[in-house]
């Protein structure tokens, strides 16, 4: 017979058995392709991310009309383009509007031409009421207010100062949503580099402003603009090409759409030589979403790996139910000549049947696990299909392999005499003589301790750029402290356990407590390896639990730090304080409080820098402040200091160290003034130094009083109002949505900003992969403790046996099963609690730059961490239910004739 035929026999003869290792491996296999399948899902969803995030794709400089028209038109026919519009920018010196209640102007202003289907695929502006019409203007909302023009009414825009006005009538009131892009300033050798947002914008048809302003404006030089002209802006007409990359000629992670991305780019220009060079501001974007996606697979693996890995371990620990009965058939097959390379492929082969069964019914698992755990589904593609497929054939395989050869692997290497024994002498194997377990757990410490000296810096975040610095040997020290804990317990062999066992049992046991604890003192050993396999697997669940609450946790906080508030009115200054926006807003059921900001810009020196005017009396109603936001004194204390200086302003830790500021200093900034147009000089002393702040970004901002920004600055009042939520978030949203539709306000709130945060560094969700892992947590600790149970009754058969033979009852024999059990699910728990616990303080502590801010504490998933209990419990149960059951059934004369 071939070994093959054996093989399969060996397989048939004992379906139970052959059952639970493809079961087991199908699990295992199952996680690997589920983490496979949600990696891919979560790089693509951070890659489409990224691409929503920027309004404009590309931006490229002409010296005209025509040129812009002919070559937008050529590069909207290039494959991958979803869109190519020949557009303007311009300055205006001024807008005049004469109404019922007078004449109103506004100072310098900034004008967008486009065509009539720009808005197809492009939205770098959204329409409020009306549209494009030719030889009409369309005003943002802001300019709309402050010249109080309504739609029908006309206005007259001077291209420069002293300039006869032209007239246009009111087609549209529109929200430019990214006005800082839309007129950066256009070099492509330097790249994107957004400018401070024009005060005021009108759009209007690119044919109506060919006709009428351009030809004035291609005269106008600084000199013409003098005093109204704005640091950094254009003077003159910019014409360009304006285009919208197909994100489906994207795909896959951030890193591989970034080189596409650049690849058609480059094509387009390469097809029209020397005539355009692009601004490229998608490729801005996913270079740091491709940073972002090195940082999340790095942290899945670590997250991933070793569930996986305590997974397959269960094979092992299923492959040495049958170890007694492979001795014997294996000792009996080389007394008749069988060789060991002819066992070796019997045994491969029975791997290779074993393992092709369970990857693909783990394929099936880990396809059914993300489509129904995780958001959005599977998005599966063939070639995802095929790759999940096989990763988890071949991991099963592998695994089959390893657990069959290391169960066997003393029979296939001894004597046949020496496999036929029933006690065998062992020896310590190299890595016990070399104290691998110690020398892994220092090492981990050693790492964790240099980490710590450089302050855990796993992310740096230089001038609001995030990038990632990951030093590989940071995450050393998570690994090697599974590895040393694991070859430690191994080392133990249950040594402990079994002392523990006989100090309780005493010299003579006489109770039945006593025999228990004395038995399982003999079987040190055997406990010693469910404590193993069952300790880490809850330790995995522990460890992620915890660190994905923490992380979860954060994630929230850091999401209302990005945002503002629960909710966040964001409209222009003069309908904010015109039509009372933040009274109206705190009117709305379920908003507990509101509180208005001015979020505006002030130059200090040459840099431009976001500053914000608050109500320092209501903001913390409406908002969070932390007292590690700030630095050198708490959150109310620096209020307090603002709120009684009425010129005070808070500057951030950055700009402090930039230009040597101290708490008194006088700082003097450029603010623009909203009436004339251009900037001026207004004083202000420090009160404070802020490292974090609501809506403000990461590097460096501001902090003044509301009444003494807007009249050093002549502003209109407020653009943004803070609302606390006393209900769910999002349902007040939606009702401060609609009660403030007519204003054009733009709402949001923390459950929609929390998934768009977690495209940024600081942020990655785990959402997903929390759901993937704990639910296969659950159902590999429940499998633990029923392979432990029936390997204890495999191993004790001839025991069991005996005591029923001479008169135990079965009761008595279970007490053997249960006492055992509750004695490694006992050990288990206390073991991962201390390992969960250590590994998540060490991935929290390691990576708290990540965290914006770090967290205070660890976060404690007490619910999830009773029902990962509570399946080892019903695991455990169920199967010693079972085995007593088929202890009644023993058939004691085979089981005692049995060698």
């Amino acid at each position: 017979m071939t070994t093959a035929r054996l093989a399969l026999a060996n397989l048939a003869r004992t379906p139970l058995r052959t059952a639970i290792r493809i079961g087991v491996l199908a699990i295992a296999s199952a996680l690997l392709g589920a983490m496979l399948l949600f990696i891919g899902t979560s790089l693509r969803s951070m890659t489409e991310s990224a691409t929503r995030s920027v309004p404009l794709d590309w931006q490229g400089p002409l010296a005209s009309y025509p040129d812009a028209t002919r070559i937008a038109a050529a590069v909207d026919r290039q494959p991958g383009i979803l869109q190519a519009s020949a557009t303007a920018t311009a300055p205006i010196a001024g807008a005049v509007h004469s109404g019922a209640g007078g004449a109103t102007s506004a100072g310098a202003s900034s004008l967008l031409a486009v065509p009539p289907d720009y808005l197809a695929h492009i939205h770098s502006f959204r329409f409020l009421q009306g549209g494009l019409r030719p030889g009409q203007v369309v005003l943002d909302q802001q300019l709309a207010a402050t010249l109080r023009a309504q739609i029908g009414e006309t206005v007259s825009l001077s291209v420069r100062k002293g300039a006869k006005p032209q007239p246009f009538k009111v087609s549209g009131i529109a929200l430019v949503s990214a006005p800082d892009v839309l007129f950066q300033p256009l070099d492509p050798q330097l790249g994107p580099a957004p400018a401070q947002p024009p005060a005021n914008v009108a759009v209007m048809p690119v044919g109506t402003f060919a006709r009428t302003l351009a030809p004035s404006l291609s005269a106008v030089s600084a000199a013409n603009i003098g005093s109204n002209a704005v640091p950094g802006a254009q003077t003159g007409v910019q014409w360009q090409v304006q285009a919208q990359v197909d994100p489906a000629a994207l795909g896959g992670s951030p890193s591989t759409a970034l080189k596409r991305a650049d690849r058609i780019r480059n094509r387009v220009e390469r097809s029209l030589p020397g005539k355009i060079r692009f601004v490229d501001n998608l490729s801005e974007g996913l270079t740091g979403a491709s940073q972002d996606a090195l940082y999340a697979e790095a942290l899945y693996i670590m997250l991933a790996v070793p569930g996986a890995l305590i997974a397959f371990g269960l094979a092992y620990l299923a492959a040495l139910s049958t170890v007694d009965r492979d001795r014997r058939e294996l000792a009996l097959l080389r007394a008749r000549g069988a060789t060991r390379r002819a066992l070796l492929a019997m045994a491969a082969q029975e791997s290779v049947v074993v393992g092709f069964l369970a990857g693909l019914i783990g394929a099936g698992i880990a396809l059914a696990a993300v489509d129904t755990l995780v958001k959005g589904g599977v998005q599966l593609s063939p070639g995802r299909a095929i790759a999940t497929g096989l990763t988890c054939v071949l991991g099963a395989i592998a695994g089959a392999l390893v657990a069959r050869l290391g169960a066997s692997a003393r029979v296939i290497r001894a004597s046949v005499a020496e496999s036929r024994r029933s006690v065998r002498r062992e020896g310590k194997p190299l890595w016990q003589r070399l104290y691998l377990d110690w020398v892994a757990l220092a090492v981990s410490g050693l790492i964790y301790w240099l980490t710590a000296r450089t302050g855990f810096s796993a992310v740096i975040n230089p001038d609001a750029n995030p990038t990632l610095s990951l030093s590989v040997y940071m995450f050393f020290a998570p690994a090697l402290l599974w590895i040393g804990s694991a070859l430690l317990l191994v080392r133990l062999r249950g040594r402990f356990v079994a002392w523990i066992s006989r100090r309780g049992a005493g010299e003579r046991a006489s109770t039945m407590r006593e025999l228990l604890l004395a038995s399982a003192g003999r079987r040190g050993a055997a406990i010693n390896r469910g404590i193993l396999a069952v300790g880490l697997l809850l330790a995995f669940g522990v460890n992620l639990s915890i660190f994905t609450a923490t992380y979860d946790r954060q994630a929230s906080v850091d999401a209302q730090l990005t945002l503002g508030a629960d909710v966040v009115a964001t409209a222009p200054p003069g309908v904010t304080s015109g039509r009372n926006l933040a009274a109206r807003i705190a009117a709305v059921p379920g908003v507990a409080a509101t509180s208005p900001v001015d979020h505006s810009y002030a130059y200090v020196g040459p840099d431009l820098q976001d500053t914000y005017g608050i109500d320092a009396a209501t903001l913390t109603r409406a908002t969070t402040l932390r007292d590690s936001y700030f630095v050198g004194a708490g959150a109310r204390q620096t209020l307090d200091r603002l709120r009684a200086t009425p010129d005070g302003i808070v500057v951030s830790k950055e700009t402090i160290t930039d230009y040597s500021l101290a708490q008194g200093d006088l700082l003097k900034l450029r603010l623009l003034d909203r009436r004339s147009g251009s900037f001026r000089v207004v004083s202000f002393h420090v009160v404070g130094t802020v490292q974090e702040f609501p809506s403000a970004p990461k590097d460096s901002f501001m902090v003044a009083n509301l009444p003494y920004l807007q009249q050093a600055s002549h502003d209109l009042g407020p653009n943004v109002v803070f609302a606390r939520a006393s209900g769910d978030p999002s349902v007040v949203a939606r009702r401060v949505a609609a009660a403030t539709k007519a204003d054009g306000a733009v709402v949001k709130d923390i459950r929609q900003q929390t998934p768009e945060t977690v495209s940024s560094i600081t942020t990655v969700d785990l959402s997903g992969v929390s759901k993937i892992e704990e639910a296969f947590a659950i159902l590999l600790a429940a499998t633990a403790m029923g392979l432990f149970v029936a390997l204890n009754v495999s191993e004790r058969r001839h025991e069991f046996a005996t005591m029923a033979a001479v008169g135990a009852s079965l009761r008595e024999i279970a007490g053997f099963l249960w006492s055992e059990a509750a004695l490694v699910l006992a050990a288990g728990a206390v073991l991962a609690a201390g390992i969960g616990w250590l590994l998540s303080e060490m991935l929290v502590a390691m990576l708290s730059h990540v965290f914006d801010p770090p967290p205070d504490a660890l976060a404690i998933p007490w619910t999830y961490l009773l029902e990962l209990g509570g399946a080892a419990l019903v695991g455990a149960a169920l199967a010693a239910a079972l085995a007593i059951r088929g202890l009644s059934r023993l058939p004691l004369g085979g089981i005692l004739r049995e060698q």
